[in-house]
């Protein structure tokens, strides 16, 4: 079993989530209200190790009131720093890593839970099992989303299209590419204009095979 899992995401006309400098700023103050009500519904936020760096975000509600979902990184190398905002606990943060080291003791002596995995999709049921997590909400960057796609452990996509142009930089779903065939056909749940004007909300789901 693992939970219901939602990528939510805000990208640019040509698929970025962010530029070649790294520039990320692409919500506008209704969509940034939308995300932190849909972190408040869920159970867990999920982001991967680089967006913690780069970003380094707390992922608490801001901009909506409701209750913290627990923060999950996601880290292959085990390469954090403790001095991270998502570190500051309350609300539990969690980390899986694929690499146990010694830098990560000191996260736990602030009350983070480390644990191991060998899939997204193992982490995700680890999640459900030990931390009773029915739905998650993924803030990633473009390869940890491509991961959980990949593994076919998505159920629904939200993408805000902001009115920018990029050329480069990462893409929301940052990976080695699927053959055309082989590719994941999504079903349409809806789509409506931003309060704003300038974006686009769409919302799918996954087919079931």
């Amino acid at each position: 079993m693992r939970p219901y899992i939602i990528i939510s995401s805000t990208m640019t006309v040509d698929g970025k989530i962010a530029a070649r400098d790294s520039f990320s700023e692409l919500s506008c103050k209704y969509d940034k209200t939308r995300q932190h009500m849909l972190r408040a519904q869920v159970d867990a936020v999920v982001i991967g190790a680089r967006t913690a760096r780069v970003d380094n975000p707390s992922l608490v509600l801001k901009y909506y009131k409701g209750k913290n979902p627990i923060r999950v990184i996601i880290t292959n190398s085990g390469d954090l720093d403790p001095g991270l905002k998502i570190f500051n606990v309350p609300p539990p943060t969690v980390v899986y890593t694929k690499n146990l080291n010694d830098s990560l003791k000191s996260l736990t002596d602030k009350g983070v839970y480390v644990r191991t995995f060998s899939t997204m999709c193992d982490a995700m049921s680890d999640l459900y099992q030990t931390f009773s997590v029915r739905t998650v909400m993924v803030e990633g960057g473009g390869k940890l989303n491509w991961s959980l796609l990949k593994e076919e452990c998505v159920d629904e996509l939200r993408v805000t299209i902001s009115p920018r142009i990029f050329g480069s930089g990462t893409s929301i779903f940052d990976g080695e590419g699927f053959p055309g065939y082989l590719s994941p056909v999504l079903k349409l749940q809806s789509s409506y204009i931003c309060q704003c004007g300038e974006e686009i909300v769409i919302i799918y789901k996954r087919k079931i095979k």
